[in-house]
């Protein structure tokens, strides 16, 4: 599903925006993710969508997300974001967290 207009895309201010903030503008990293928010805008469902069942309960009462999906950046980090319904703008990205490899597994109880 691709969008002629960008969609709005926005990051939890506690989880997200603090970490992207904190990143250095030039890091492999940034951009990794600078790029997929790029994408997204246009393509919302790029990212592999997690089974219902398989949402980690933390998204869901923190963020009372309903679909989440995940998309690889760069050095097996993890961007997860939701297809969210925002109140001004309607419908959007949130972008909930980018995680390493070793967070990405707690947080989904592989490990």
């Amino acid at each position: 599903m691709g969008f002629k207009t960008p969609l709005e895309v926005r990051g939890t201010s506690d989880d997200f925006i603090p970490f992207y903030k904190s990143l250095a503008p030039n890091s492999k990293l940034y951009k990794s993710i600078t790029d997929t928010i790029n994408l997204l805008k246009y393509e919302p469902t790029r990212g592999d969508h997690v089974e219902h069942n398989k949402i980690p309960e933390y998204y869901i009462k923190k963020f009372k997300v309903k679909t989440l999906f995940r998309i690889e950046l760069i050095d097996y980090w993890r961007l997860l974001y939701s297809i969210h319904s925002f109140d001004d703008v309607g419908i959007g990205i949130l972008l909930l967290e980018a995680l390493d490899h070793k967070k990405y597994n707690k947080r989904f109880g592989y490990s």
